[in-house]
């Protein structure tokens, strides 16, 4: 989309296929509304579009955060492409919004239509209904009582310390809230999330073995492990013994960045916790394998069942549309705080382990299974200097500069290195150069193909 286009439409204003919002739309009425496009013929969303035909700098947001932010709202119905379109008075985001083939909802409330004006309530819920989630099937073999009392304080605590009117719910309310129960014949039963979220071990033996996760302690790069602890636990259980059990081999290294004192991890703990509910959320839970967690003093490797969707590849994993086999699962985490609904967790990975000067995540994938590897080869203390005093400056980098920045922190690349790096297109990635050039963040060497790049030395 051009910009003469985004002001063609801003002219022209609202249709049944384009929606004008302004850059503070929340994410909540930003899902509503792809959810009614959606649910209609499909369109874009211009995201930095006032009322009046003027443009909101939306330049401050991230194309991830808003493609995962509506594909989470939405339970994975609405996957949009983003597309930056630079203006005179500032950036707009083009969120194009495919037709869905079935009724797509977000929040609360009725599925929302877009009539060309305004959302209203969709005329018919009739269409195909969405692919089954395994997560959200009823166990009519279990009863409430296969749910641990200690694990369910656990929830309701921690809804408490982020402000949930769910803590203050009926318990039988707030279980049918998070999707841990149905009720089925008359009978109220707890469902596969309700299980893992808060079965009792004896439970989740019975009617879900493949919830153990199995933790291999190596002394070296040997297959052979000196220390193995199988975990048979609800979720947030298993998330805790887990941090327990890496920690106690986790050393952490103290650098000062002008007045402040940090502490870099061999392997960061949001990292981590991060690749083990990615591995919870996104494994096959129909499969009977399990999810193996192996701590190398040089990496941690998480391995889940199921491989990756079709078309998502290790190289393009960054890029690609998010993809939940789990939407009931990965929704009662987002409200209990364990994943964020603004974005996936591969992005939040790339960023606190690039800032840091480690390599990023590697993913090996097979037709069945998915490996996450953390490596840990030490850390780059000048270039994390760097990127604190670049930030202190510029502000917080998005996720794209970092890419670049550590890419160049070796020596410098040509433009076609950097968007193999970026998962993005040439086109692409000479324009997020060129910002950062005029950032001051990088320089050029040389001319034409023989063009490289290079961190710019920043002033003392």
């Amino acid at each position: 989309m051009t910009e003469a286009e985004v002001y063609q439409a801003l002219l022209e204003g609202p249709n049944a296929r384009r929606v004008l919002l302004g850059a503070q739309v929340a994410p909540e009425a930003l899902a509503r509304y792809a959810a009614g496009l959606a649910n209609r013929e499909g369109g874009v969303i211009l995201l930095g579009a006032l009322p009046g035909g003027r443009v909101e700098d939306a330049g401050g947001l991230e194309p991830l955060q808003l493609s995962h932010a509506l594909f989470e709202l939405t339970a994975g119905a609405v996957l949009p492409h983003v597309e930056r379109v630079e203006t005179a008075e500032g950036v707009v985001w083009a969120l194009h919004v495919a037709k869905s083939p079935y009724v797509v909802s977000a929040g609360a409330g009725p599925a929302p239509y877009w009539d060309g004006a305004r959302l209203v309530a969709a005329p018919s819920a009739d269409g195909p209904a969405a692919p089954p989630d395994p997560t959200a099937r009823p166990l009519p073999e279990a009863g409430l009582d296969d749910l641990d009392p200690a694990e369910l304080a656990r929830l309701e605590d921690r809804l408490r310390e982020r402000g949930s009117p769910l803590a203050e719910a009926a318990p039988l309310e707030r279980l049918q809230a998070l999707s841990m129960a149905r009720e089925v014949d008359g009978r109220w039963v707890p469902s596969v999330t309700g299980l893992l979220l808060a079965g009792r071990p004896a439970a989740l033996a019975r009617l879900l073995p493949q919830a153990e996760v199995s933790y291999y302690r190596h002394e070296d790069d040997d297959v052979d492990y000196v220390f193995r602890e199988d975990l048979l636990r609800p979720i947030p259980a298993a998330l805790e013994r887990l941090r327990e059990l890496i920690q106690s081999r986790n050393r952490f290294h103290p650098l000062t960045v002008g007045l402040f004192r940090l502490e870099v991890w061999d392997f960061d703990v949001e990292v981590y916790r991060e690749g083990l509910l990615n591995a919870f959320v996104h494994r096959d839970w129909t499969a009977h394998a399990t999810v193996q967690v192996h701590h190398h003093p040089d990496r941690l490797e998480i391995a889940n069942p199921g491989g990756l969707p079709a078309g998502m590849t290790p190289a393009n994993i960054l890029r690609h549309p998010p993809h939940r086999r789990n939407p009931a699962l990965a929704a009662a985490l987002a409200r209990l705080g364990y994943v964020e609904r603004a974005g996936q967790g591969v992005d939040k990975m790339y960023r606190l382990m690039l800032r840091y000067g480690k390599e990023p995540p590697e993913y090996r994938a097979w037709p069945h299974a998915v490996t996450l590897v953390l490596h840990n080869p030490g850390f780059d203390a000048e270039f994390v200097r760097w990127v604190s005093e670049a930030q202190n400056r510029q502000g917080s980098f998005t996720l794209d500069y970092l890419i670049v920045a550590a890419a160049l922190r070796r020596g410098p690349r040509p433009t076609a290195e950097l968007a193999r790096a970026l998962a993005l297109e040439p086109p692409a990635t000479r324009k997020l150069l060129a910002r950062m050039e005029a950032a001051g963040l990088i320089v050029p060497e040389g001319q034409g193909r023989g063009r490289r790049w290079r961190l710019a030395p920043l002033p003392r």
